[in-house]
């Protein structure tokens, strides 16, 4: 077993997923935490243990990497220039998306100069559900040809989307937006092409500053196949499989074999499977799932490759999302009320 690399988490809010990822894998060692001396950072450094360093550079010798899970400037704060710091004085970084184009061509620019690897991490590719809902992707669209993609997520977590698409199609281009369809509804509907698959997105263009409780909607993703549809219902499960319609196959007379112990090849094949996606509730995802899909992140920096993939797919993605944003235009306040609910508590208060 490879030795446990020291890491400094950078920002504790969504930083906390890191730290608690770090923390409990022992791929890793958690050396501190790096904040601006805020209620939380210091809640949270002193839960874990762990020193907390107001500057970059306040940092001992021997860290190896960083998680930033910092903005950039479309929310207002400098995660970018605080990568480049801390590559600066010789980590690799993980960086939280989003990033605006330019900023992410300049880290990675900054990163070659030197000599460190930097990674925009997109998150929910590294959770099971979607990792294998991308494996199986691949593999459909090798095999068998993907024929159309339905999406559907919040605005928040749209070039997250987008990246599972990519991802699974191992490319973004060609690409084009071909409309914008006017609706009544929240989610806004576009349709484009990548890879030149014909993708059919709606986008649930709602969002809350600063809380992140009010969304309704992450990911669900179709891909159609000649054979079915292959379906990503959440990016926590399930997976589910949807054969094509089979049809009874008619006897001499015309009949199907509904009548006695005649049996169907075709109709021995399930109309639905489910694969991988067990229910879970939020706070095992959160304690558990989430802090581990970040943990993965920080480990993908060992494969300069398969950064090289990500990196370039991230940097592919960015023009077209920059068009939709511009279709899309300026969010939407969600209702105020928004929280979640267990199904059967909606139904009995509805009685």
């Amino acid at each position: 077993m490879s030795r446990a690399r020291s890491v400094v988490v950078a920002g504790s809010r969504f930083g906390q997923f890191y730290a608690a990822g770090v923390a409990a894998d022992p791929r890793f060692v958690l050396g501190g935490l790096l904040g601006q001396g805020s209620r939380r950072s210091q809640a949270l450094a002193a839960r874990l243990d762990v020193p907390l360093w107001l500057d970059v550079e306040a940092l001992p010798e021997g860290l190896e990497r960083a998680c930033v899970a910092v903005g950039g400037a479309a929310r207002g704060e400098q995660g970018p220039a605080l990568a480049e710091a801390l590559m600066a004085r010789g980590l690799d970084v993980v960086i939280e998306h989003p990033l605006l184009p330019r900023e992410w061509q300049d880290l990675l620019r900054s990163a070659a100069r030197l000599g460190r690897r930097c990674l925009l991490n997109t998150f929910y590719p590294h959770l099971p559900a979607v990792a294998r809902f991308i494996e199986v992707g691949r593999q459909l669209q090798r095999t068998r040809g993907i024929r159309h993609v339905d999406l559907a997520c919040g605005v928040q977590v749209g070039f997250a989307a987008l990246d599972i698409v990519a991802a699974l199609l191992e490319g973004v281009g060609p690409w084009s937006v071909e409309d914008e369809r006017p609706s009544a509804s929240p989610l806004h509907e576009v349709a484009l092409v990548m890879a030149g698959v014909p993708v059919s997105l709606r986008v649930l263009n709602e969002l809350a500053p600063a809380d992140d409780g009010r969304m309704t909607l992450l990911q669900r993703i179709d891909l159609t196949t000649d054979r079915g549809t292959w379906t990503l219902a959440s990016p926590h499960g399930p997976l589910l499989w949807t054969p094509a319609l089979a049809v009874p196959q008619e006897d001499a007379e015309g009949l199907y074999p509904l009548f006695g112990d005649e049996s169907d090849a075709a109709e021995a094949v399930p109309a639905v499977q489910a694969w991988h996606g067990d229910e879970t509730d939020w706070a095992t995802l959160h304690r558990r799932t989430w802090p581990a899909a970040a943990a993965d992140a920080l480990a993908l920096l060992d494969d300069a490759d398969a950064v090289d993939r990500c990196n370039q797919r991230s940097l592919d993605l960015m023009p077209l999302w920059q068009v939709l944003g511009e279709r899309l235009g300026f969010p939407d306040l969600p209702p105020s009320d928004l929280r979640p609910a267990r199904l059967e508590t909606l139904l009995e208060a509805s009685r």
